[in-house]
This record gives structure tokens, sequence and C-alpha cells, in this order.
């Protein structure tokens, strides 16, 4: 019995040894990183499916309207302008003649005339614009036909007689806005004399009208620097009384209105002149815009 004991306890020891010599190799073979303990990757969860979105029935398009289309405005008419000189001696039947045109127009009224305050009432209940036509010394005064007539500006006056000739003649003429000159050739070159009339024109508040009767005048220029509402006219109209004449120069003052938007064209109060305008206006109601000439200043 010792004998088989000795002999079962040599065969284990023996096979022992050889396990822990194979372990022993294969750490050697495997390096250091047998050795490791290798922990197992943990499970990456799931990234999250979005919920679908609830769906959604398309709202149904409402029916195109066709749209109308704005009815377009006319072109606006050219600006005329008409003033009529000369009021004061003429009577009151051929002023109410004339301010029966059932157009909007300015009259120009002479001071110092039989009929001055008359006409200019007569035109302002008919509803025509006032102005007083302010005489003014022309060029070869005193020879024939070079008479301004009473209260006019003359060149040989000082200052003060000028400024006051202007304040008396304003003041003959009720419902005045503006002021234009009567004749005045000789005055309205003139910087400094125009510079004393347009200062007593501008303090009373008028506007300003230069009719030039003389092509180197200065009185707009001047106007213009006082600062006072100003203009110039542009036709005169019948410097020759035939009717075919005067229909000449207003179709030529039409097609400078045409041109620049507006135009100021000037009259008398000859009874030719109203005559041919009650031609004339009538057939041009739907070419220009009749205006009062106060309209167009600036």
């Amino acid at each position: 019995m010792l004998v088989i004991g000795l002999g079962l306890g040599m065969l284990f020891s023996s096979h022992g040894c050889d396990r822990s010599r194979n372990r022993k190799a294969l750490e050697e073979d495997l390096g250091s990183d047998a050795r490791r303990t290798v922990r197992p990757a943990r499970p990456q969860p799931k990234a999250a499916t979005p919920a679908p979105e609830p769906s959604r029935d398309p709202k149904p398009e409402a029916p195109e309207v066709p749209s109308t289309p704005e009815p377009q405005k006319p072109p606006k008419l050219p600006a005329f302008a008409l003033i009529i000189d000369d009021l004061g001696y003429a009577r009151p039947e051929l002023v109410t003649r004339l301010c029966s045109q059932p157009i909007p127009f300015a009259v120009a009224v002479l001071p110092f005339q039989e009929f001055s305050r008359q006409s200019s009432e007569i035109a302002h209940a008919r509803g025509k614009e006032v102005m007083l036509h302010l005489p003014m010394e022309p060029l070869g005064y005193p020879g024939p036909g070079k008479n301004p007539g009473p209260g006019a500006v003359f060149h040989h006056q000082t200052e003060a007689e000028v400024r006051d000739a202007v304040r008396k003649a304003m003041a003959e003429v009720p419902r005045r806005k503006g002021v234009n000159n009567h004749m005045g050739s000789r005055i309205t070159p003139d910087r400094v004399r125009m510079g004393w009339v347009l200062q007593e024109i501008k303090r009373s508040g008028c506007f300003f009208v230069d009719s030039r009767t003389e092509k180197d005048t200065v009185a707009l220029e001047v106007a213009q620097k006082l600062g006072i509402p100003s203009i110039q006219r542009k036709v005169f109209l019948d410097d020759d009384k035939s009717f075919a004449e005067m229909e000449k120069q207003w179709e030529r003052a039409i097609a400078i209105a045409r041109k620049e938007g507006q135009v100021v064209i000037i009259g008398h109060i000859y009874p030719e002149t109203v005559e041919a305008l009650e031609k004339l206006v009538p057939k041009s109601r739907d070419r220009v815009r009749f205006v009062k000439v106060g309209e167009l200043v600036r």
C-alpha cells in the first residue's frame, strides 16, 4: 500500500509541473498584453428614432380672383395763364363782357383812371384775379404814344418819390393780389429803381409779373432775389388786332405751354380782343388748363 501511494503522488506531481511550464511559456509568447484584463466594450445605446410628424392635410388654395385694373387718370393739361391789361379806362360794359368768360384768368387795372375801382370790383365779383397795372416810364418818353399815364414811376424820381408812387398806385386798385408793369422799358432794366419798386410790392404782400416790355429787363431777377413770388410773360396776344394774328399768337402760347408745362400770355381790353377770346377760349378748353397767374408764380 505504501508503494502504491508513492507512485500516485509522483504521477500527479509530474502532471502539475507540465501544466505550470505550459502556462509560463504561453505568457512569454503573448507578452505583457496577455497579462492585462480585457473588459468587454459596453454596448452603445441606440439613437432614438424621431417620432414621425403627424400628417397635415394641405389647405385648399383659394381660387385666383382676377385683379381689376385701376382706371388711368387722364394726363394733366398744361397750365395757361391769361392776363388782360389796361382795365381802368374801358367802360364797365366791356369789362363785364370780358369777365363773363367761364374760365379763371387775371385782369391788370391801371390806377387813377375813370373806371379803375369799378373795374376791379366787377372782375373780383366774377371770380377773376385782380392785379395793379403799374405805370412806368418807357424809352422815348415823352414822345408820341410814350406817356405811361397818371401815377407812373419815372427815372428822374428820387427813391422816396418812387416808393410813394408805388404805394399810392396800389391804394387805387382794390382787391389786387399782384402787380405787373405797364410800359416801363426805361425802368425795368434799372436794378436800383426796380429794387425800390419791388421792395414796396413785397411789403404789400403782392406777387409780381414781369410784362417783358424790354428785352434787357432785370425785373424778374431782382424780384426773385428779394423772395417775391414772380413769373414773366411769354406771349403778347394782340400786338396786331386782327383775329388771324391773335389766333396765331394764341396757338404759339399753347405750343409753349405743351413744351414747358405752362405759359403766361398777355392781352389788352380792346373790343377786338374780347371778341377774339369768345372764339378762342371755347375751342381750347380741352387742350390747356386755364389758371390764374397767381397759381404759377414761385
